[in-house]
């Protein structure tokens, strides 16, 4: 009858048990999720974004994302810049990190469809050949904190000194 009794008891310490670790595990993961959306929302439209025109800009219909291009680029003292393009079709901000071997250049800020902003790659980089990665992310232009679609770019880049 004791041993009974104590078997009740261990089971019932073992429930509680896993109760409080799941417990925590909710407490836990909904701090993070909350951490996570107020990093969301502290995104901002640049500052330092240009007007953007492209000549060559198609009309079509909406529901789609474009994206700049991604030619081989050479850059020189007299041209040290690469430019972070949201074409004028879009209806989303774009935002880019520029990545080089695992290292980020640069981080932009939300950039307003039309509008681009640069960076000095020349500055940032050595003398030859090297591989930009462009993760770029887009965002909903009514609620900045909704990530609609991200997609990593790569491009060739040559640096001459």
């Amino acid at each position: 009858m004791k041993e009974k009794k104590q078997i009740k008891q261990s089971i019932i310490i073992v429930l509680l048990c896993i109760l409080l670790l799941l417990t925590g595990l909710c407490i836990f993961l909904s701090l993070r999720a909350m951490e996570q959306s107020k990093k969301c929302c502290e995104l901002k439209v640049s500052d330092s974004q240009s007007d953007y025109s492209d000549p060559f800009a198609k009309k079509e219909e909406d529901g789609y994302t474009e994206l700049m291009g991604f030619g081989c680029l050479e850059l020189d003292r007299d041209s040290p810049f690469v430019y972070l393009i949201n074409p004028p079709e879009n209806q989303v901000y774009l935002s880019f990190d520029v990545i080089c071997d695992e290292k980020t250049l640069y981080k932009s800020d939300l950039i307003s469809p039309g509008k681009m902003e640069s960076f000095d790659a020349y500055a940032c980089l050595n003398a030859g050949e090297h591989t930009l990665v462009y993760s770029i992310s887009s965002y909903d232009m009514d609620d900045k904190a909704i990530l609609w679609s991200g997609v990593r770019q790569n491009q060739d880049i040559l640096i001459r000194k």
